[in-house]
């Protein structure tokens, strides 16, 4: 059944896919097809239940209705062309924006791109979305509020800005292209030097957002660093590994940066993965990373591959939990424009440390300050990152987090964003 798939490498720890030449009389029995998939390369494929595939209306049903949960709340599929855009276009269709409840159920923008049309009239982090619709959102209904990802879907909106002022605007939903580095900043502090930046994934654009960001820290003489991956849900290892590069310096070169172990039917494909040098990579001695719940996959990649070789702090909140990696498969057939993303692999650092399936813990608590923008010391999260570094002062929170940031599924919880 191989020969129905094409192999393209890219996501969340890696993608692939696998490709041949298809009888043009053959019709293709699409979930049989994918649940055949799945009894090849899926890492608990041995788990897998016996199901009858045609059972399910579509591959995204089966998919989800197959995969062993738990420990896997991550196999999914989708369509090619959203999952080319946002890796390889850094786009999506959405308002732009990030969002997340408060303990007393606000539900707050945690975050905008610059191309949403939210950012062009003034509105950021720490507003309240008070209705969609004319309707209150909470939990339960916010996605549907919210509405599908198509261009030209119109919502009108009720913001509340942080002054207490009540703004009403109608927005559609069109292609958003992403800024990875949501913000970047350094601070000198009792004569140190600390690089500060906010990242939101790994994806192609994101290598060069990087190395700039990186170019200034260096030009700036960084000696502490603090990278703020609350929001990001992983992406490219790639791109993950150049973070690595430039945070471990000539401290993690050569060394091993991670291992990817499949399952037994495919254990030849085993690999290690090594640090490498760049020409921005800071020379530290420990790196900080402020982290949620929503920090996952090719975050905690970095995070894990680091620990070996450096003083890795984490502050915030334990992170998502997903030591495993996926391939995305895709039919040949341009015909079928279904794209298959499951769990294909485990990944472990240098020390064969892994299965962090429960999050890696954080070494100072802190709580995510949605009412306060990135990059003041006062956020609670940032404040205690430099706190760790004897550099903070006295953070005043007004409401905090409980719920974990508001995202879609599959593809769309990656992206983390509406």
């Amino acid at each position: 059944m191989m020969n129905r798939f094409k192999l393209a490498i890219l996501l969340i720890v890696g993608l692939a896919a696998f490709t041949s030449c298809e009888d043009e009389e053959q019709k293709v029995n699409v979930n049989k097809e994918v649940y055949t998939l799945m009894k090849d390369w899926y890492y608990w494929y041995d788990q897998l239940p016996d199901v009858n595939p045609n059972s399910y209306s579509n591959p995204v049903e089966l998919v989800k209705a197959i995969r062993v949960n738990p420990p896997d709340r991550w196999s999914y599929v989708t369509t090619k062309q959203e999952l080319d855009a946002y890796y390889k276009q850094a786009a999506y269709v959405g308002f732009g924006f990030g969002s997340a409840f408060t303990t007393d159920s606000k539900l707050i923008i945690t975050f905008v791109f610059k191309t949403s049309p939210l950012y062009a009239n003034g509105i950021g982090r720490g507003w309240e979305i008070v209705s969609i619709d004319g309707q209150t959102p909470t939990l339960d209904n916010y996605s549907t509020l919210i509405g599908p990802s198509e261009v030209g879907i119109t919502k009108t909106f009720v913001f509340k800005s942080p002054s207490g002022q009540t703004v009403p605007h109608t927005f559609s939903k069109a292609q958003i292209e992403m800024n990875t580095v949501l913000l970047d900043s350094v601070y000198t502090i009792n004569g140190k030097k600390v690089g500060y930046f906010v990242l939101k994934g790994f994806i192609d654009k994101t290598s060069t957002e990087l190395e700039t960001v990186f170019q200034r820290f260096k030009n700036a003489g960084v000696n502490e660093l603090v990278c703020d991956l609350r929001y990001n849900g992983g992406g490219q290892v790639n791109v993950s590994q150049l973070l690595g590069d430039l945070i471990g310096g000539s401290i993690a070169f050569g060394r091993v940066f991670g291992q990817y172990i499949h399952n037994d039917k495919h254990s030849n494909k085993n690999s290690y993965l090594y640090f490498s040098t760049n020409q921005y990579s800071l020379e530290i001695q420990r790196a900080i990373f402020i982290t949620t719940s929503s920090t996952a996959s090719a975050s905690e990649l970095v995070i894990n591959a680091l620990k070996p070789f450096m003083d890795v702090v984490l502050v915030g909140s334990k992170t998502h939990g997903k030591p495993v990696g996926m391939y995305t498969f895709e039919f040949k057939d341009p015909s079928i424009n279904w794209a298959i993303v499951p769990v294909c692999f485990s990944i472990r650092n240098a020390n064969n440390e892994g299965d962090y399936f429960d999050g890696i813990p954080v070494t100072v608590e802190a709580v995510d300050d949605v009412f306060t923008p990135f990059g003041d010391v006062t956020e609670s999260s940032l404040n205690a990152a430099l706190g760790y570094l004897g550099l903070g002062t006295k953070a005043v929170t007004k409401r905090y987090v409980t719920a974990q940031p508001i995202t879609g599924k599959g593809l769309y919880e990656e992206i983390g964003a509406w």
